[in-house]
């Protein structure tokens, strides 16, 4: 069974106890139902329909949907666990109520101006990224130190919703910080239109006088790791696949292959296999997936940026990134190791996040 198909027996899983609880807010109410019913209905087929017939749709079509079913899925993904922990005071209400009646169209009506709110919101704040500073120290003291500007940004998924507009806004962005060196930690592409789009374009525009360099998240291999690696390459962005390179005489730049390797018939060297025999030039590390953190410090690496995780990017997610990760957001050091893991500066699914800003991170780098 395909990922694809799983999913989506788990969303129509969750719709149907979603769908369980507006019938019963909206049980005395029967017109109203009726008509939430069919609109829901419709949203939810919404999504699976852009998934399994994206080659016949008409590009806006297509983008009109996926936007509506997206954001539907994300307030699907909200409410059942918002369902499941009232469920015992439902069933304590009807069980010692003494005839309590539940004003379920008040509740149902609540329910709605969350759900609005959660949209408009997360819609808001998604698409208004900001620029994080923070500032590494990995000179160990030498007196030849320079300090570099590295911007890094991760899990951009250019594609339909990420719009070229939206990523020209943010390679504006990124320019405006006048960095010397851009690295991007994987995800940047999310789907076939971001060349359709022109999205993936933008990236050309990108000005840094020590290079731009990028490795390959899980989305890429999704797409096809060598079709991504010529969309990145073509705008003149140097793919780092389980290789080093050294920047400016002053550090070394890493970076790997992600863990989608391994379902893609590829394959994830050791770290050790990657960083050149007898190198004595600090060593900057980036990997898409914050797993084995303790890898690069035993590598005796001095700073990996990472992404992946968004941090959640919806409510209650967040909590579940936390417990799966070791670190899933921030500044994190491990020995003498330096991590920074970004939330990422688009969205992935849903063009809504409500558990963290979207961040271009401008790296102060003392080397």
């Amino acid at each position: 069974m395909s990922f694809y198909l799983k999913a989506i027996i788990i969303y129509f899983m969750c719709y149907l106890y979603v769908r369980l609880w507006i019938c019963r807010m909206l049980n005395d109410n029967f017109k109203i139902k009726r008509s939430v019913l069919i609109a829901t209905d419709l949203m939810t087929v919404a999504l699976p329909v852009t998934i399994y017939f994206r080659a016949e749709l008409p590009y806006l079509l297509k983008l009109f949907l996926q936007g509506a079913g997206y954001s539907w899925a994300a307030i699907i993904a909200c409410m059942v666990p918002v369902g499941l922990c009232v469920e015992p005071v439902r069933w304590g209400l009807k069980i010692l109520g003494n005839g309590f009646k539940v004003p379920g169209l008040k509740i149902f009506a609540v329910l709605c101006l969350i759900s609005s709110a959660m949209v408009i919101g997360g819609y808001v704040n998604a698409t208004s990224p900001v620029v994080r500073e923070v500032e590494f120290d990995l000179s160990g003291g030498s007196a030849g130190a320079r300090e570099y500007r590295i911007v890094a940004f991760t899990d951009l998924h250019a594609g339909k919703l990420m719009s070229r507009d939206r990523v020209g806004a943010i390679i504006n962005m990124i320019n405006g910080l006048k960095p010397d060196m851009v690295v991007m930690v994987g995800d940047i592409l999310d789907d076939l239109d971001a060349e359709f789009s022109g999205a993936a374009d933008e990236l050309a525009r990108i000005k840094a006088p020590l290079g731009k360099y990028a490795v390959l998240g899980n989305h890429e291999y999704y797409l096809g790791d060598g079709w991504s690696r010529q969309i990145l390459e073509k705008q003149g962005i140097k793919t780092l696949t389980d290789e080093s390179i050294i920047v400016d005489d002053h550090f070394l730049l890493a970076g790997r292959n992600d863990f989608a390797a391994f379902f893609r018939s590829g394959n994830r060297l050791p770290l050790t296999d990657i960083i050149p025999e007898g190198n004595t030039l600090p060593i900057i590390l980036l990997d898409h997936t914050p797993r084995y953190l303790e890898e690069a410090q035993e590598a005796g690496v001095a700073l990996q940026i990472s992404g992946h995780t968004h941090n959640g990017q919806l409510f209650p997610f967040n909590l579940i990134v936390k417990r799966i990760y070791e670190e899933e957001y921030g500044s994190y050091s491990k020995g003498n190791t330096k991590y920074y893991i970004s939330c990422g500066v688009g969205f992935w699914g849903p063009p809504l996040r409500t558990s963290s800003r979207p961040e271009v991170v401008l790296m102060k780098i003392k080397i």
